[in-house]
This record gives structure tokens, sequence and C-alpha cells, in this order.
């Protein structure tokens, strides 16, 4: 039988499970006097999801016919693994790091290993316990991540909740607030549904936060356009060839399985999601052709092509709202009105709203800029120091250049000052200069009160010790981040692995992101205009803060504010 057939089954089942070290599936043999329906029962599917696997093959199959069936052993493997699992300690490792690499908690993971009450010792063998996380309490109660400066009595006020019920919900709290620590605040009210099929909710819209009110009576209809490849298997490829995936196609069946699992969840929500994929192949001549033979006339928006120069092609050929995936660095010369702009992580953005951070919290605070002697960065250097210097009441600004990634340890000591806290901004991408910045803020940082921020944490902060940067209160912007200590993000992991037997890339997280946020956005309003401007929406990796230029397209300019703390725990801070 085709590969290819093989290949177009699982996209129409909505499983492409392939990125999995083990098949899902494998090929199967028919022997003499067998049905789809003796077959079914010995794998214990229904005959209608056998047919569905192998479209082209009837009810009584011929002797000898292959054709596609599930992998009994499917994830045993990997479930004994788990069961087992020991963990050496390398060099440099947290608790903290330990316990995201393999989503649980920090508690959790102290529990089945009481040798860490006495610290983390590199060579450690460490027992793996599966997470206790069972239920996703982001969806029973409102939630809250602790971060500076928070204290009992000004959360009682922010969500006018008694400090009786913080300590209910929270029995840790009697130990004190720690940062990055999430707490249930209060129950979040139960949705009805009104005669429109609208929901009704107590809760107010916080200024700005997107609030979802979906209409259940609303059916949203969505094209998804991955370059699958799939003229690329036929019967001349080796069965062994199937677990050679070139990167686009790992990248394309990542970002699928997440948007199926996202549409999935908003199904079980009782929102009536319809779907289509489309194969685009990487190839114009493809899109072209799909463009020419489908009928996108009600169609609610289409999500894809991956790449975004195919993305703004196709903006220009539908009239269909079309959402460009992933960053492109041509997406800044290259815009339609009905292009939408997912991701923007260009040095701009980032700059823009780490320094409008700065502004809101500036409070007198001594501002050191180091530099590296690197000409590229020197306009962004005096770009940065005259914003700073708008900065009401300030007072203190000094830069200081390395020499060749090199910076004198008496020239530091110069310029911190004692009695104020010392706000050190690096602007530069060079490994030693990073390096050579933070090793001599290590020699002061017992001794002078330092946060240390950065346009964003590049692979500069690779070798970069965590608890240095705990120490340093480092602090920077990124349109992407993780906390794995959040029970909504530990749900959708555990989910995840529980489905496809693996953990998700970034690319799966992405998809997830992507389809759930506007699936969820047009659910709840009129159109995709007022959808997009609804306000700003967190998921599990992706802020989405969507603005549109002038005669120009949507662009999600969300962006997180994210600071270590002394626990080396990255918390968002904004």
């Amino acid at each position: 039988m085709k590969k290819i057939k093989f290949l177009i089954s699982i996209l129409a089942f909505c499983a492409f499970t392939m990125v999995a070290q083990q098949k899902k599936y494998v090929s199967y043999t028919v022997k003499k006097g067998e049905t789809m329906k003796t077959i079914a029962k010995d794998y214990d599917v229904s005959t209608r999801d056998l047919l569905r696997l192998n479209p082209d093959i009837g009810r009584k199959p011929k002797e000898n016919t292959v054709i596609i069936v599930p992998n009994k052993n499917y994830g045993k493997q990997i479930s004994k693994v788990k069961e087992t699992e020991i963990y050496i300690v390398r060099p440099k490792e947290t608790l903290f790091g330990i316990s995201n690499k393999h989503n649980i908690t920090i508690e959790e993971l102290k529990e089945a290993n009481p040798v860490l009450e006495n610290g983390l010792k590199i060579g450690m063998h460490l027992k793996i316990p599966v997470s206790k996380t069972e239920e996703n309490d982001s969806e029973k109660f409102i939630l809250h991540t602790v971060i500076k400066d928070d204290t009992v009595y000004n959360l009682t006020k922010k969500y006018e909740v008694s400090a009786e019920s913080l300590y209910a919900l929270n029995p840790t709290l009697i130990d004190g607030l720690k940062l990055g620590m999430i707490l249930k605040i209060k129950p979040i009210a139960i949705p009805n549904a009104n005669e429109e099929g609208e929901v009704e909710t107590e809760a107010e819209n916080e200024e700005g936060l997107f609030v979802e009110a979906l209409n259940f009576k609303k059916s949203i209809n969505v094209a998804i356009m991955l370059p699958y490849e799939l003229q690329k298997y036929s019967d001349s490829i080796p069965e062994k060839e199937l677990t050679k995936w070139n990167s686009i196609l790992n990248i394309a069946t990542d970002f699928h399985m997440g948007a199926s699992m996202a549409i999935d969840s908003l199904r079980s929500k009782g929102m009536t999601v319809n779907v289509q994929y489309f194969d685009t192949q990487d190839s114009n001549y493809k899109l072209q052709t799909i463009v020419n033979n489908s009928d996108f006339s009600e169609t609610d928006v289409i999500i894809g092509p991956l790449f975004y120069k195919k993305a703004y092609w196709l903006s220009k050929h539908v009239n269909v709202p079309v959402i460009a995936p992933i960053y492109s660095k041509s997406q800044n010369s290259l815009s339609a009105s009905n292009l939408i702009k997912s991701d923007d992580v260009s040095d701009t953005l980032l700059e823009e709203h780490l320094l409008n951070y700065m502004k809101e919290n500036y409070k007198g605070e001594n501002i050191l800029v180091i530099n590296d002697s690197e000409e590229q960065s020197q306009s962004k250097l005096w770009r940065i120091v005259n914003h700073l210097k708008s900065f009401d009441s300030i007072q203190n600004i000094t830069v200081l250049k390395s020499d060749k990634g090199y910076i004198d340890n008496e020239k530091f000591a110069g310029k911190l000052i004692k009695n104020s806290a010392n706000w050190v901004f690096l602007i530069s991408d060079e490994i030693v200069t990073t390096a050579a910045a933070v090793n001599n803020l290590k020699v002061f940082m017992e001794e002078f009160n330092i946060t240390l921020f950065t346009t964003g944490k590049g692979k500069n902060f690779d070798k970069i010790d965590n608890s240095f940067l705990g120490q340093l209160n480092f602090t920077y912007p990124t349109t992407d981040f993780v906390n794995m200590q959040d029970l909504r993000v530990k749900n959708f992991y555990a989910k995840f692995r529980s489905k496809n037997f693996t953990l998700p890339s970034k690319y799966a997280v992405r998809g997830f992101d992507v389809t759930y946020d506007i699936l969820l956005r047009l659910a709840s309003e009129d159109g995709i205009e007022d959808a997009l401007r609804a306000g700003k929406s967190s998921r599990i990796s992706a802020i989405f803060n969507y603005n549109k230029k002038l005669f120009g397209s949507f662009e999600n300019n969300g962006v997180y504010i994210v600071q270590y703390n002394k626990e080396l725990a990255p918390v968002i801070v904004e």
C-alpha cells in the first residue's frame, strides 16, 4: 500500500504522532479469511476507526493486502522508563531546572529523594516521580504567581478577598510568601449560557485583558496549512525511511499536534469547530493549486502557511484572515490588511517594552550601561541611553565599554553605589563581554544591591550559571515563556504526554497557543477585527496583544518581562 495513502489517512484522522520514537501505526498483511472487523477486534479498535485509517480498503480485503493498524507496543517502553527513571545531576543544575525538565514540582522531587535535604550535588542519582498534578486548577480558580513586593495584604486588596480565604485555599502560606509561588485566589464563577448561546459571567474585564464570552451557537471554520510534504513518500521508499523525517516535516507535525490538541480542548468546552488540513508541500505551485481548487468563502480564518512569505502570498490571493504562525524577519517589510502577524521577536519591540518597564519602576536607581566595542551595537547603545535619560528625576547614568570583551574590575568598583539600588544594563550579544560583565558583578553582588537588565536572553547567556543570574535579579523581555510551576502549564504538558507519548516541542506549544487563542477569540466576538482588538491574553507559552498598523497588518505586540529570583526561578513581573 502506498505510504502517501498512509500519511493522508493519518492526517484525516487528525493524529500526526510520528515524532515519537516508536510508531503509533504499523503495517499489517491481511491473512486468508480475515475481515476488517476481525482485525479491528484483534487490535482493540472499532471497525469504523480501522476503516478511517485505511480509506481505500473495503470491509473484506483480499489476502496479502497491506493495511495500517495501531502498534500494540506503542508507549509501553516509555511508560516503563517513566516509572523507574533515574536522573544524574550535572554541573550547574538546580532543583528548579531539574523539576522543569521533568514536568514535576520541586516539592515532588524532594519527596521522592529525601537525600536532597542535604542539598543538591553533582553526580547525585535522583528518582524522577510521575507528576501528581491530575486536575487543572486554572479552570477552577483564579491563580496568581507571586512576584517581588507582593504581600498577603496587597493580594487581598487587589482581588477583593479575605486573608482567611487565601490561607484556606493555600495552606503553604503559613510559611510565608515565596517568589514564584502559585496561589489559588478564589473560585472562578461558573458561566451560564443565555438564550442566544452566549456566556454570561460576573467577572469584570480588567482593563486591557481579553475575557472569553463563548457563543455556543456559533460554528468556527478554520483551515490549517502546513508543509507536511506528503508527496515525498511512495512505495519506492523503504519502511525504515518513515522515521527519517526532515526538519520541516518535524516542525509541521509538531505544530499540527499542538493545533489538534487546541481544537479538541475547545470542542470539549462545547464549541463547534470545523477544520480542514492542507499540505502546502513548501511549494508555491502547490499553494497556487490549493487556492485554485478550494472554496474558502465560509472559512473564518486560515492558520499558515508555516513560512511568512507564503502566508503573505496567500493573504493577497484569498479574502480570508490569514495568520502567520511564526516570526520571520521579512515580516517587517511585507504587510497586508488581512494578514495577522502572530509573533514578533524583533529587537525593537523587546527593547521598547523593557525600557517602558524600567521607566515605570524607576525610583532614583544608579544606572550603569555596559557595552562592547562592536560597531553594530553603538547605535543601539546611544538609543537606549537617550531613552534612559528621559526618565523622571533621572540621576546617575554611566556608560562602561569593554576592551576586546574584557572589563577592568576597578572600573566596576568606581561606578556602583552602596547606598543605592544599582541597575546594570548590558547591551551586548558577545559571549566574552557577557561573561566578563557577570564575572565582575559576582564580586559585588553581596555588597551591592544590583539588578541586571538586557534586551534578550540569547546564546551569550547559555554558559552563565543561573545561580548568579538569580542573585543579580536578572531581568529581560521575551515573547515566549513557559512557567512549568503553573498548574495550567503542567496540566497541558501532562495531557500532551499522555496523548502523544512525548513532551511537546516549542513548535507543538506554538501550534496550541496560536490555534487556541484565535479560535477562542472568534467564538467570543462578532468578527475578526473585534476578536483581535478584544485585549491581551496569555496562553501556555505565548502572550497575545494585537494592534493594527495604519493601512497594514494586525501585529502581536505581546511581551513578557521575566526576572530571575533568589530561588533561581524565573517569574513574570509584567
